[in-house]
């Protein structure tokens, strides 16, 4: 490619079948992300090759805020599904956040439920939101399966999913 002046990526961008399809380009950006990856450091035609392509169709960091997530907290659907598309997407090659509620009680009832987590999942430090009088949140973090777990904790403001109480105290 060096010697013909030509790059990578407008071979693949002038291929119609490449770019009309998103299975088989979603591939090929994986695949460059791969050879990046295993790659290093090196800056051999093959792996430039795959940066011009993986390069310019990185994502950046996909955040999911979300009530539930996985085993930690779910109720209903929304945590499973939640740690499914973000373990999946973590497994393309993106890069992926997710935020969640530190409960002060899980839904079997248990505290510190978090630490027993063989996920070594670790308390961080405390930031302080001031909205309405300000609030402190302990920052919990780890890595889960390719993916960057944040839990917030504050047992007055989580203290279960899903409390029962009036919907003002809830919001």
């Amino acid at each position: 490619m060096d010697k013909l002046n030509i790059e990578f990526k407008e071979l693949f961008n002038n291929n119609k079948k490449m770019t009309s399809s998103i299975e088989l380009s979603s591939r090929l950006v994986t695949m460059c992300d791969k050879i990046i990856t295993d790659g290093g450091s090196s800056e051999i035609a093959p792996i430039r090759a795959a940066k011009s392509i993986g390069g310019e169709n990185r994502m950046g960091p996909i955040v999911f805020c979300t009530p539930e997530l996985g085993r930690w907290s779910t109720v209903g659907g929304l945590g499973v599904m939640v740690d499914e598309l973000s373990v999946g997407m973590a497994d393309l090659g993106q890069e992926v956040i997710v935020i969640s509620p530190y409960y002060e009680r899980n839904r079997k009832g248990q505290t510190g439920y978090l630490s027993q987590d063989p996920a070594g999942i670790h308390y961080k430090n405390n930031i302080h939101v001031d909205i309405a009088g300000g609030c402190t949140l302990g920052v919990h973090e780890g890595m889960v399966k390719g993916v960057r777990v944040v839990f917030l904790h504050n047992g007055d403001i989580f203290p279960s999913p899903y409390p029962d109480a009036q919907p003002n105290y809830i919001v």
